[in-house]
């Protein structure tokens, strides 16, 4: 692929799937492009941790090759290099989990969502770093090394996902394949600058991925525009047998959907309460402004809802969480206790002191968090519900607190994850989309959020806004610059 390629305002699998249908590109010298650049960023950056040997890249991108020279074209993803975060399974290939303790194990299946992604003709190329376990926010690891934000190396990536979001930030990936407990795909996808998108819980199976809390566990994947995200939801997500979790529904053409108008009669809610608490400035400035250009667009926004129960949402989550990790690792921290980090093990040490009352009480508080939302939205006739994806931009690597303006001083994990946590308590679909810089030069995202299986009207609302909102121009510009590290 050609330096012309590399610096395309539209460097994404619709961009580049486009010219592999046509012959203008070959997958060999798209996997070219891509190792060329991992061997170019990853030593600095730590994305991966495991990089598939470039025989078998190779290979795979031969095979796409003939098949789409005879005919055999598979549809978009067909030759595109793609990662998955290291705790999503492949057979025969090390599945750390970004742990000690499976640092040297070898899953002998594969995960259903890789299986969907190999199927429709991508290309694995390596497995992502991540958090210990995916016990985090940050995008630090004790054992593989912290992976960086490519905007600034000195700040996080945002995690679990991190490595995730920094390979397809920078183009070390076409698309990466995450999961997301408490916002380990968005909180990453909004620090480095990517589109991340969260399903509805079931929309996509977890069959073959390590859980970390299986009722708030979604898989979900980091992209470079919504278009790419949609076009991945078509292949990946649906009914898979082997996960009890997983829910049949009809799954519409999101792509085709995206296509036409969707603006006209929306109406959307901007949440105030809880979601703007604690607002750094320059994040609040460049959230009204986003509001603002939604009501350019024709759009209804519904700003003055009261929500009833927001201090239930960290705790009931938090509790829920702890506990069920816990449960995951009883065998371990019985035998192996010592091979955790001392976070990890705290965690799952609190995890294992809360009691069956207050766990029941938290999936109840859950429950009633969930009912509101969702009568607010049908009552009031509400599309989607728009809040800033994080309350700051990426703080430095050594920040355990961040301030968010007048003197107010937050935990940097607690900031991470406050906007983020109450989608994977009610399950609810949302996307996290850039809407442009700080003074510093680091993104900014907003998360939109839907109805359950209603993906088709985040997914548009996010394109059209992708498209239309004027600041994004110089968005992409700068964060060309990511490509020419």
């Amino acid at each position: 692929m050609g330096t012309d390629d590399s610096a395309s305002p539209v460097f994404s699998i619709k961009h580049l799937s486009e010219r592999i249908k046509t012959g203008e590109l070959s997958p060999t010298e798209l996997v070219e492009s891509t190792l060329d650049r991992m061997k170019k960023l990853n030593p600095i950056l730590n994305a991966f941790i495991t990089i598939i040997e470039e025989d078998e890249v190779y290979r795979q991108a031969q095979i796409a090759e003939k098949e789409i020279s005879l005919g055999k074209y598979r549809g978009p993803l067909h030759g595109i290099p793609f990662s998955i975060k290291d705790i999503i399974y492949v057979n025969g290939i090390v599945c750390t989990a970004g742990s000690k303790i499976l640092a040297d194990y070898v899953p002998k299946s594969t995960a259903t969502v890789v299986q969907r992604v190999k199927g429709a003709g991508g290309i694995l190329v390596g497995t992502n770093n991540l958090n210990e376990f995916a016990s985090g926010i940050t995008g630090i690891n004790p054992f593989y090394g912290t992976s960086k934000n490519p905007w600034d190396n000195s700040r996080l990536s945002g995690g679990s996902s991190g490595g995730s979001a920094v390979g397809v930030s920078t183009g070390m990936a076409l698309f990466s394949i995450g999961t997301d407990t408490g916002g380990s795909v968005r909180v990453p996808a909004a620090l480095c600058g990517a589109v991340g998108l969260k399903p509805t819980f079931g929309r996509i199976s977890m069959n073959n991925i390590f859980p970390l809390a299986p009722t708030l566990d979604h898989v979900g994947f980091i992209t470079r525009s919504v278009w790419d995200a949609a076009a991945v939801m078509e292949y990946v997500a649906g009914r898979d047998a082997s996960d009890r979790s997983s829910i049949y529904t009809n799954l519409p053409p999101y792509t085709r959907i995206m296509e036409g108008p969707c603006s006209k009669g929306l109406r959307v809610a901007v949440l105030k309460e809880y979601f703007c608490d604690n607002l750094h400035f320059e994040i609040a400035d460049l959230f009204y402004r986003f509001v603002e250009f939604l009501h350019s667009i024709n759009i209804k926004v519904i700003d003055s809802l009261t929500l009833q129960n927001t201090k239930k949402y960290y705790s009931s989550w938090k509790n829920i969480r702890l506990a069920e990790a816990a449960n995951v690792h009883l065998k371990w921290l019985d035998s192996r206790a010592d091979d955790y980090s001392p976070e990890v093990k705290e965690m799952l040490m609190q995890g294992k002191e809360i009691s069956a009352v207050d766990y029941i009480q938290s999936l109840k508080a859950v429950s009633e968090i969930k009912s509101e939302i969702l009568a607010i939205m049908s009552n009031q006739r509400i599309d989607a519900l728009v809040v800033p994806s994080t309350i700051v931009a990426a703080p430095r690597i050594s920040d355990s607190v961040v301030n968010v303006g007048n003197n107010v001083v937050v935990e940097t994990r607690r900031a991470l994850l406050q906007n983020t946590i109450v989608f994977n308590s009610t399950g609810l679909p949302a996307i996290s989309i850039p809407i442009g810089l700080t003074k510093e030069n680091m993104p900014v995202g907003v998360q939109i959020i839907g109805p359950p299986f209603r993906e088709e009207i985040i997914l548009s609302i996010a394109e059209m806004s992708e498209k239309l909102y004027p600041p994004m121009k110089d968005f992409e510009r700068r964060r060309l610059n990511l490509l020419n590290l």
